[in-house]
């Protein structure tokens, strides 16, 4: 079964890839690498956003395991300059199955 993560990335401002020579090198393996990484893991990405104006970004992916998603940023070199958070993900449909039948006890309103 495939699960889906969404992956926060973020950046300070003075190594963005858009202002900084060398981080835009880094950059520029990062996206060349990340096929091959992807196809090696046996994992699709979803969705890539990027968050204006802010140095951060969105990447959804569909894989196995949350390691897979882990050692994929490490591989592709997202972690050579990001930071990360990975996020396991449920449909906001699915969520109506975790709402109990009943109040639960004590709660008042």
């Amino acid at each position: 079964m495939m699960n889906k993560y969404a992956v926060e990335l973020w950046h300070e401002p003075g190594i963005s890839p858009l202002g900084n020579p060398i981080y835009r090198k880094m950059a520029q393996w990062t996206y060349e690498a990340l096929p091959g990484c992807l196809e090696k893991r046996g994992v699709t990405m979803i969705g890539d956003y990027h968050l204006d104006p802010e140095h951060r970004g969105f990447l959804i992916f569909e894989a196995k395991t949350v390691e897979d998603v882990r050692d994929l940023l490490y591989e592709s070199g997202f972690m050579a300059w990001c930071n990360g958070r990975i996020y396991p993900t449920t449909p906001l449909s699915e969520l109506q199955k975790w709402v109990p039948a009943e109040e639960p006890v004590g709660s008042e309103r």
